[in-house]
């Protein structure tokens, strides 16, 4: 009987533990996901405005180098803009279908989404513009995410650590 408590509070304990780096592994994945939208955002201004490439054409090229979710993300848009739609609204539209599969943050979003807007209304110039204004933002969201990352990672695993000891303790 108590080689059965002690094994259950040893499984309460590690559970524990894996809740809480569940939660510090978003954090991580916030970051890696921020610099992969900050990739992406430059590889388009280079495309768009330097290439002189047409939007699909440059997101199904910028596609080959992402990792998910994002290159997802960038092939849904590149795949929906040959059927002559307005590119504000398939942004918006697949940047909502994102957000779950995503550990991105709703300041996060909002910043992607405001470029969306701009995205297909101007000229190349007003392009690399508004694309140079979205790389800044994101860089000043991935370097809060990589404060956040360097507190939080800690804290989320010594209170899940915690949190299963004290469940643990109460099981014995």
């Amino acid at each position: 009987m108590i080689a059965f408590r002690i094994a259950l509070a040893l499984a309460v304990a590690g559970a524990g533990y894996m809740i809480g780096s569940m939660f510090a592994d978003r954090l991580r994945r916030r970051v890696s996901e921020l610099d992969e939208w900050q990739a992406l955002l430059q590889l388009l201004q280079s495309d768009v405005a330097y290439g002189a490439l047409e939007l699909p054409r440059a997101l199904e090229k910028i596609a080959r180098t992402l990792r998910a979710p994002t290159r997802g993300f960038v092939l849904r848009v590149a795949r929906r803009l040959q059927g002559h739609v307005r590119v504000q609204d398939v942004w918006r539209e697949e940047l909502e279908r994102l957000r779950p599969l995503s550990c991105l943050w709703p300041e996060d979003v909002v910043a992607l989404g405001e470029l969306g807007d701009a995205l297909g209304q101007f000229g190349r110039e007003e392009h690399a513009r508004h694309l140079e204004h979205a790389i800044a933002r994101i860089g000043v969201q991935r370097q809060r995410a990589a404060d956040e990352r360097g507190r939080g990672e800690r804290l989320w695993r010594t209170l899940g650590v915690t949190a299963g000891m004290a469940l643990a303790l109460l099981l014995l």
